[in-house]
């Protein structure tokens, strides 16, 4: 399965679950949380870009086209259904662990053009809270 290949995700959105295993759970959601981190203030960086490309070969050992980003942050998915719908399904099959992981990444896109503009924390907060974190899990204090 390709990085970017979003079948599976329209699958979640017209709830026909595909069955998937943890590590392409793990991987779908992490593109899709930092490519729409990218967006998240409707202006997409190219240094935001970059970062998302960075963080997703370090973590999944891929390296992602920048267009193939753009693609799958401003998704017609999301006319269809709300990104925290798809995150709010598909967190809870992952471990504490990746989706901590996840959020240290988005915080990693989020600070790549140095500064955090209101929506991209409101876009944060929604992302933390429909992976069902706590703030001490946010934060580093719990461990699995």
């Amino acid at each position: 399965m390709g990085l970017v290949d979003l079948s599976h995700i329209k699958q979640l959105f017209s709830s026909k679950h595909p069955a998937q295993t943890d590590r392409e759970l793990y991987r779908e959601l992490m593109l899709m949380v930092l490519a729409r981190a990218a967006d998240a203030d409707s202006y997409t960086h190219p240094a935001e870009v970059e970062v998302v490309q960075r963080v997703l070969e370090e973590h999944l050992g891929d390296r992602v086209e920048s267009s193939d980003i753009l693609i799958a942050a401003r998704s017609k998915l999301y006319e269809t259904a709300p990104i925290e719908k798809y995150i709010s399904r598909v967190a809870p099959k992952l471990s504490r662990a990746d989706r901590r992981e996840i959020v240290n990444a988005l915080v990693e896109v989020l600070w790549a053009d140095d500064r955090v503009a209101s929506s991209e924390a409101n876009y944060f907060n929604m992302v933390v809270s429909a992976m069902e974190l706590s703030f001490a899990d946010v934060a580093g204090l719990m461990s699995d």
